[in-house]
């Protein structure tokens, strides 16, 4: 009979341990990256509870075995994840894939692309003054200077050719930025509208060589991240600007 009684007991206290809360720690990764998350909001679907992780992607929370822990923030998928004997607690969120068009990199690039092999053609002598670089020219002779490289090189109209030159493909580099990183995609990436994001799109403009090797992934990854630093800082105020007056 004690035998009973004491299985009983130990039965009892079993269970109630096992059903007490427990305030657990926890931290959240980008399942990608594996960088840490912050701003997670972590819900706890029996307590009704929700609590914020900080900006070390760590978090306190309440919670006993069986209990789903929601975890959501914007721009992933939410997570659940069930409660067993962890000593600690692990998310991982996924981001979503916000998918852009192809022809937001392959048109652009190409229409930016082809309007600067027009534009060479239209001003086809002045490419040719203008490009200097290939002064020696190699043929069945051998190597030997290249009169019309030389006199591109030193003449006025050849200086001019390649100051010229050097503005088209200029413009064109800026045309393939301005095509990519343009208004509806950081509107629809950031949340931003009217002066804040003008001031947000020349603040943080790519370069030319980033925006030709990132793909949709790495754009709106650097969109997101400068939208953060731009949250956090005070960036000039321009919406107040009078416009230039020509005379």
């Amino acid at each position: 009979m004690k035998y009973l009684i004491g299985l009983l007991g130990l039965l009892f206290f079993t269970l109630s341990a096992f059903s007490q809360d427990k305030n657990l720690g926890g931290i959240v990764f980008d399942k990608e990256t594996k960088f840490r998350l912050n701003r997670v909001k972590i819900f706890n679907s029996r307590t009704q509870i929700s609590v914020f992780n900080n900006t070390k992607g760590e978090f306190f929370i309440d919670v006993r075995a069986g209990d789903l822990l929601i975890s959501t923030l914007s721009g992933y998928k939410n997570d659940t994840l069930k409660v067993a004997n962890q000593t600690s607690l692990v998310i991982y969120l996924k981001r979503l894939a916000i998918r852009l068009p192809e022809v937001v990199f392959k048109d652009s690039v190409l229409s930016a692309k082809a309007k600067y092999e027009e534009t060479k053609k239209e001003f086809n002598k002045l490419y040719r003054l203008g490009n200097n670089k290939d002064i020696i020219n190699v043929g069945p002779g051998g190597a030997g200077l290249g009169i019309d490289a030389i006199w591109s090189a030193f003449s006025k109209e050849g200086r001019n050719a390649r100051r010229l030159l050097e503005v088209m493909e200029r413009d064109y580099q800026n045309a393939i930025i301005d095509q990519v990183f343009n208004r509806e995609l950081v509107a629809r990436s950031t949340g931003l509208k009217g002066d804040k994001l003008l001031i947000f799109m020349l603040n943080f403009r790519p370069s030319y060589a980033f925006v030709v090797k990132a793909n949709e992934y790495d754009l709106v990854n650097y969109i997101k991240q400068a939208s953060m630093r731009f949250n956090m800082s005070n960036f000039q105020n321009i919406s107040e600007l009078k416009p230039i007056e020509l005379p």
